[in-house]
Parts: C-alpha cells; sequence; structure tokens
C-alpha cells in the first residue's frame, strides 16, 4: 500500500479536532468575554429580560454551532433584531412575542428546505466588504465611550442614532464631561497587554497558545479595578460600568428564569406577522454574515446558506420554547472568532459552553469585569475589521465595485445595518445593470474519467455567481479541472475573486486545477493571437526549447484547450515561406494526427506520417531536409498504443506491400522476446505495448545509424533525436529521456 504523502496527511488533519483544539479553546473564550455583554445589552435594547440575551447566546453556541455548516460563524442575539423585537415586545408582551419567535423558527427551516438560502450568493463582494469594513468602523467608535467610562448605551449598538437621543459622533463629544480616570486607566491597561501579546517576545511562550491576548487583557482590567478598589476606591468602577450578569445560585434556579411561550396567542395574527417579519430579517442578517465570514476565513471554506437557514430556524424554535429572544448568526462574534485565531465551529460551541458554565456558576465573577477592559478588546477587534487598506484594495477593483463599497460604509455609519445594507445593495445592483448591457453570460462543462472542463464564455457578469460558485463547490475531491477563459471578454469582479478563492478550496481537496487565459476581471484585453515563426525566431531556438513547446502544446491538448491561433491568417503569414522547429514522424493512425496531438498550427512542423512509424531512405532524405536545410531542431519518433500495424507485426500478418513494411518492425519484436523492454515499459504491459516502444528506440537508433548527417548534427547539439509515445486512451505524450 502506498502511503499517504506529508502534505496530504496534513490537509486531512489540518482540522481535526485535536489538531485544531489549540486554536480554537483561546478562540472560544475570546467570543465568549465579547458575548456577554453583548446579550445582556441586545436583551436590554429589546425591552427583554436580561436572562433571554443569554439564553439566546447559549443556544447560538451549543445547538447552532452543531447543526450549521459554518466553520467560523457564531449565532446569538442580533443588534439588528433588537428595534423590531421591542416594539413586538411593546404591543404583544413578552411571552407572545416568544410564541413569534418560535414561529419565525419554523418559517427559516421551511426557507432553507425549499432553497431560499440561494438569495445569499447574490450579495455583491463590494457591499460584503463594505459592511465588514463599516460596522468594524462603528465598533471602534462606539467602544470609546466605552474606554473612558461613559457606559450609557448599551453594548451592541450598531445604530447611528441610539436609545440616549444622541448619535455616533456627538457621543464621542458628550462623553468628555463624563471621563471616569479609573476607566481610563482600566483600558489603557487593557490596551497594553494586548498589543504586547502580539509580540514576538511575548509569542515565543507556549502558553500563549492557549491564554488569548484578549483573556490576559480582561484579567489585566479585572485585577487593576481590584487594585484601585483596595488602594484608590474613588477611582474604581462599580454599578453599570462592570458586567451585569444576573446571579443563580444554583443549577435548579436556572429554570425558574425560563419563559414559555403563550401558545393561546397561536389565533393571533399579528404574531403570525412578527414571526414573519423576524424570520425575514434574521435571515437576511444571517446570509450576509455567512457571506462576510466566508470572506475572512483563511481557508475559503464556503458555508451552505440552505443548511444555515434550518440551523438558525431550529435555534430560534428552541430560543423561543425556552424564553431566549431571536438569534442570528453575527459579524462582531463571528469576526472576533476569526481574528483570535479559530478554525472549526468548535470555537462557537465553547463559547456557547462557557456562557452557560457562568451563568451556572461564576456570575459574581464575571460581574467583576470592567466594560473598560472589554470596550479595549474591541477596540482592536473593530480596528481589525476595519482594515482600512480595503479602501485602496476596492478603489484597484474599479468605480463599480468602489462606490457601492463606499456607500455601504457610509450606509451603515450613518443609519443602520439593515438601511445601510440597502443602499449599498440599491447602488451595486445599478453598477450591476450597466454590466449586464453586455451579451449575456453562457457556461459550458463537460467531464469524463474525474476530469472535468468548465469554459467560460464571451461575458460573465456577477448574475452568474451563484452558478458559478455552486458549481465549483460540488466539484468531487482527487480529481482535475480545466477553467478555460479564453474566449471571455468580460469578466465580473465576483466572478474573478471566486475562481482565485478557489484555487486554495482546489488545494485543500487535492484537486488538480488548471485555469487559462483567466487575466483579471472587468473588460479584458483580447489574447494575442499565436503567429508562425519566421526564421529569426526558428534559428533562436534550442532542441530543449523546441521539447519544451511540444511538452506545453500537449498539456493543452490534454486539457482540452488551444493556442489563440487564426488559421486563415496562417494561411496567408506561410505563403512566403515555412520555418517549422520540428519534424515529427507518427503512425498513420487516424488517431495520431501530431499538430493536435501538440497543439500547432500551419507552419510550425513538418509531420511525417508512415504505419508503424517506421524509417526508410526516403523518410531520412525528408528528416535531412528539415533538419539542414528548413532549419528544424528536433526530430520526433512518436509511437502509440494499440497500433494496428504493431499488432500486425507481432501476429507476422502477410498482405502484399504490407508485408515487407511489417518486417521492418520485426526487430522490434524478436527484441522484446528476448528480454529486451524500452525506456518506459513495464515487464506486466502486453506484448504490442512494448513492441511498440522498443520499435520507436529502434527507429531513434536508426536514423542517428543511417543518416551520419543528422547523426552529426545531433552529436554538435544542432538537433536533437528523441522518441516518444501518444496513448490514445488519455492524450497524454510521454517522451523518452
Amino acid at each position: 500500500m502506498v502511503e499517504d504523502h506529508p502534505l496530504m496527511s496534513e490537509r486531512k488533519h489540518r482540522f481535526g479536532f485535536n489538531a485544531s483544539l489549540r486554536y480554537d479553546f483561546p478562540a472560544g473564550v475570546v467570543v465568549f468575554l465579547v458575548a456577554v455583554p453583548l446579550s445582556l445589552g441586545i436583551a436590554l435594547a429589546s425591552g427583554a429580560p436580561l436572562f433571554s440575551g443569554l439564553i439566546a447566546g447559549i443556544i447560538g453556541g451549543l445547538v447552532v454551532s452543531g447543526l450549521s455548516g459554518s466553520s467560523l460563524g457564531v449565532s446569538g442575539p442580533a443588534a439588528g433584531i433588537a428595534i423590531i423585537a421591542h416594539a413586538a415586545i411593546q404591543s404583544l408582551g413578552f411571552e407572545a412575542f416568544l410564541l413569534s419567535v418560535v414561529i419565525a423558527g419554523f418559517i427559516q427551516v421551511t426557507m432553507g428546505r425549499i432553497g431560499a438560502g440561494i438569495v445569499g450568493y447574490y450579495f455583491p463582494s463590494a457591499v460584503i466588504s463594505g459592511m465588514l469594513t463599516g460596522i468594524g468602523i462603528i465598533i471602534f467608535l462606539k467602544q470609546i465611550p466605552h474606554a473612558f467610562g461613559y457606559d450609557v448605551d448599551y453594548e451592541g449598538d450598531i445604530s447611528f442614532t441610539q436609545s440616549d437621543q444622541f448619535t455616533t459622533t456627538s457621543e464621542l463629544v458628550h462623553m468628555v464631561d463624563f471621563i471616569s480616570p479609573g476607566a481610563v486607566i482600566i483600558s489603557l491597561a487593557s490596551l497594553t497587554i494586548l498589543l504586547l501579546w502580539e509580540s514576538p517576545f511575548i509569542k515565543r511562550y507556549r502558553f500563549t497558545q492557549w491564554i488569548h491576548g484578549a483573556l490576559a487583557a480582561v484579567i489585566t482590567g479585572v485585577a487593576s479595578n481590584q487594585l484601585l478598589l483596595g488602594w484608590f476606591p474613588e477611582l474604581a468602577l462599580s454599578g453599570n460600568h462592570l458586567v451585569s450578569l444576573p446571579k443563580v445560585d444554583r443549577a435548579v434556579e436556572l429554570i425558574a428564569y425560563l419563559t414559555l411561550p403563550d401558545f393561546s396567542q397561536i389565533t393571533n395574527l399579528s404574531v403570525y406577522k412578527t414571526g414573519f417579519t423576524l424570520a425575514m430579517v434574521a435571515s437576511l442578517e444571517t446570509l450576509l454574515c455567512v457571506k462576510a465570514v466566508d470572506k475572512l476565513d483563511p481557508y475559503k471554506r464556503v458555508t451552505p446558506n440552505n443548511r444555515e437557514l434550518k440551523a438558525q430556524g431550529i435555534g430560534n424554535i428552541c430560543s423561543g420554547l425556552l424564553g431566549g429572544i431571536p438569534i442570528a448568526q453575527v459579524i462582531v462574534r463571528s469576526s472576533a472568532n476569526i481574528l483570535s485565531g479559530g478554525r472549526t465551529k468548535a470555537s462557537a460551541f465553547i463559547h456557547g459552553a462557557l456562557l452557560l458554565t457562568a451563568v451556572i456558576s461564576i456570575p459574581g465573577l464575571l460581574n467583576t469585569i470592567p466594560l473598560a477592559s472589554l470596550a479595549a478588546v474591541l477596540l482592536v477587534i473593530g480596528y481589525q475589521m476595519a482594515d482600512l487598506r480595503r479602501f485602496i484594495t476596492m478603489y484597484r477593483t474599479g468605480i463599480y465595485h468602489f462606490i457601492p463599497f463606499a456607500a455601504t460604509v457610509l450606509g451603515l455609519i450613518f443609519t443602520d445595518m439593515l438601511t445601510g445594507i440597502a443602499i449599498g445593495m440599491s447602488i451595486a445592483l445599478f453598477f450591476i445593470l450597466l454590466e449586464n448591457l453586455k451579451v449575456g453570460f453562457y457556461l459550458h462543462q463537460e467531464q469524463k474519467a474525474n476530469k472535468h472542463f468548465i469554459t467560460l464564455s464571451e461575458n460573465v457578469s456577477f448574475l452568474n455567481k451563484a452558478n458559478i460558485l455552486q458549481l465549483l463547490d460540488q466539484l468531487p475531491e482527487n480529481s482535475e479541472v480545466v477553467i478555460d477563459a479564453t474566449g471571455s471578454k468580460y469578466i465580473d469582479f465576483d466572478v474573478y475573486e471566486i475562481i482565485q478563492n478557489f484555487k486554495t478550496e482546489a488545494e485543500r481537496k487535492n484537486i488538480h486545477l488548471v485555469i487559462e487565459n483567466l487575466r483579471g476581471y472587468g473588460v479584458l484585453e483580447p489574447l494575442q493571437r499565436v503567429h508562425p515563426l519566421d526564421k529569426e525566431s526558428q534559428q533562436s531556438l534550442t532542441p530543449e526549447n523546441v521539447l519544451e513547446i511540444l511538452k506545453a502544446g500537449n498539456q493543452r491538448f490534454v486539457y482540452n484547450l488551444k493556442a489563440n491561433r487564426n488559421l486563415l491568417e496562417q494561411v496567408n503569414e506561410t505563403v512566403e515561406g515555412q520555418f517549422p522547429f520540428a519534424i515529427i514522424l507518427s503512425c498513420i493512425d487516424s488517431r495520431t494526427s501530431a499538430e493536435l496531438i501538440f497543439d500547432q498550427g500551419l507552419g510550425d512542423i513538418f509531420s511525417v506520417r508512415v504505419a508503424g512509424n517506421i524509417v526508410n531512405d526516403d523518410i531520412l532524405g525528408s528528416m535531412e531536409f528539415a533538419c539542414k536545410l528548413a532549419g528544424s531542431k528536433l526530430i520526433v519518433v512518436l509511437g502509440h498504443s494499440h497500433c494496428g500495424a504493431i499488432k500486425g507485426a507481432c501476429a507476422d500478418a502477410k498482405l502484399d506491400h504490407l508485408t515487407g513494411l511489417l518486417d521492418k518492425i520485426r526487430p522490434a519484436v524478436d527484441s522484446v522476446k528476448n528480454g529486451r523492454l524500452a525506456r518506459i515499459s513495464k515487464p506486466d504491459d502486453s506484448l504490442v505495448e512494448q513492441v511498440a516502444e522498443r520499435n520507436v528506440e529502434i527507429m531513434v537508433e536508426q536514423i542517428r545509424q543511417q543518416s551520419p548527417l543528422l547523426n552529426a548534427m545531433a552529436s554538435s547539439g544542432e538537433i536533437g533525436i528523441i522518441g516518444a509515445m501518444y496513448n490514445i486512451e488519455n492524450g497524454k505524450v510521454s517522451f523518452f529521456e
């Protein structure tokens, strides 16, 4: 049995539980620390009991993570749903609202089953990038007041207009009158730890693999506040400046915090309207987050949208039945997971398990965490998410992508998440319509022997993103895939990005990927045509150069690709003369046309064909003309598998003039029967295949022996003489050494 290559083993085990735990556990701890204040804050903004936010967070971690197909997404209470939830709770009451959450869950499961998740594939890359940057900027701006000790606005709020009637920007001015020196000390101490933790000096210690910088920063914040309590109590933080987790003295008391839905409202139409609204908004936020998380995933894994909708639906059913507020996949927690080094869904599960454990066992300890310390962590996360270099990258992709990107960023900052996304999508749609004034898209796909040929046509727009993404996602492991963009004149940036990202996925799935003429995105420059050689170009080639040209041409043939030639043009270009770089002696078999096998055009090669690719005086004369007078640099004797002439020689067939021809192959038959194999033959090859290969070797020897001219040219390095075998089953040519 052949052992796995080390690289294949590494791919196989890269995402195993044991290999990933040292990355997932610290990331899960960071997400847990971020999730506690966010869950409480969003519950507060929703007008729901604080414990309902924790229930939603626990369900998102323990239930949804196991059902989801997202490797790095984290689910929990979503700030974008808080306003809808607040209005619904005010009008329906909390118990009836929980019934709406359950109904929303069933709607999401149904959406997943009917394939509604495909909508997520139509979010433009510019809008997703804008969402990541915009939310990063919002997180950064929102955490500045908390870092200075002004904690009136709840954690997790991403709306421009806040519940305290200030805006994100005016709050930065208003907080100046309420700066807490203790909060500033704690946030600076936490930020210092975060920055030091990433330094090479600290990173060399093994404990940093299990204790993330964010956890160290929070511990520093708690310790700093305790020191202030002991030495400078007037500076210490308390009350609403700390995490405020509801206390549960014993696990059995947890049941008292669970609230059942009011099933008596099952006939209330308003409950169903609210459930439908919650399902639509939660699904939209989830699909947007899924695309953003996939974009951030360093391994470029693709989340199945329909499975994600079903997982979120089951999560909302559980949350509603236990008294929790609605959940969705959320970008802040997911980004914290990715930026903290999470690798698999285990980190999301760990965060849920820690939430449950903390609620039952250590609420008092968590209530000593200063919000200023968590603000320091979120400041770093927001800064990393914003990644201002993304503005430069998007600007370079062109105005059609930069304007929707910038509009999404500004829309998110100055409105709210859904409005900002709507603004970006509207502008992106306008540019998409402009792009699609071009000719429609066409995609041709073939499959044979685990080899997949994907041919892109002239115009590939954003509207084809979903089809191409699904097609690439369905390609099996250990296959060969050819993506041919030779005929494309326009390729949308999103499609170009998908194909580029697929390179990483192909490596992970051990797919041999060949991408031909994918020369950028947008309106593409025309491919330069291949012209026949002139005398100067021919003379500059060496035999080794010519061999590489033939090998490259055969590889194109094997992958169903062609160099860009206009044969009618070449007819005109070769009228005045020809300068072929090789002469190829092959069999007359109709399946072995040398021009096709090596993807060459008019004027490129001399082609000599005779049954059994044998050598005689006339053929030697042709070769001498080709090399000495016409300037060709390489002679190739090309045999092939399943050769009829070889079969006839092995069977000692007799037929008029054919008898004499087959006699010329007899030395190869005798040689193989006497135990002499050709260089690439294997002992278990059939007699016909061994003779075919040995015949090529003998013909190469005869060329040297019977033509002193060619032998002298070969000895001086002017030309090369080489044998090769063509496999009619797969199109590959194997050259003899």
